[in-house]
């Protein structure tokens, strides 16, 4: 039952980073989502966290990338998704998995983070106070 649940919160985020990214060529902020299958934290919050994140970006202003830290193969994949942002150099030191980063899309640098396990409400305070910081 774990395997399927760690299977299906996967493909889910997998699916919800896809559609963003589809929608919102022009985001101002990128969401890297460091997450790994053999992280409880991440079992137990990735889809509810997920669903209140797209929940509070219905403008696109955000942009969500994974970062799959579940192994070696994983992690090389995700780095290449990371380059294309400009991102792979910024996102090394941070390697906390169940964690939401926030960087500005221009600059690259970090604007803020926040655990998957917060609240709903904090998890879009958190979006809209870095959304603000970048207009």
């Amino acid at each position: 039952m774990k395997t399927i649940k760690t299977m299906f919160t996967s493909l889910l985020l997998v699916t919800l980073i896809s559609v963003s990214a589809l929608a919102q060529s022009e985001a101002k902020v990128i969401a890297v989502i460091n997450k790994a299958d053999w992280c409880g934290t991440c079992e137990k919050n990735a889809e509810r966290a997920m669903s209140a994140l797209m929940e509070s970006n219905k403008d696109g202003a955000v942009q969500f990338v994974a970062n799959d830290l579940t192994n070696k193969e994983t992690k090389a994949k995700c780095t290449m998704e990371l380059k294309k942002h400009g991102l792979d150099k910024a996102v090394a030191s941070f390697n906390s998995t169940g964690m939401v980063y926030f960087f500005n899309s221009e600059t690259k640098t970090l604007i803020g983070q926040i655990s998957v396990a917060k609240s709903d409400h904090e998890l879009a305070q958190a979006l809209t106070n870095v959304k603000k910081g970048v207009n």
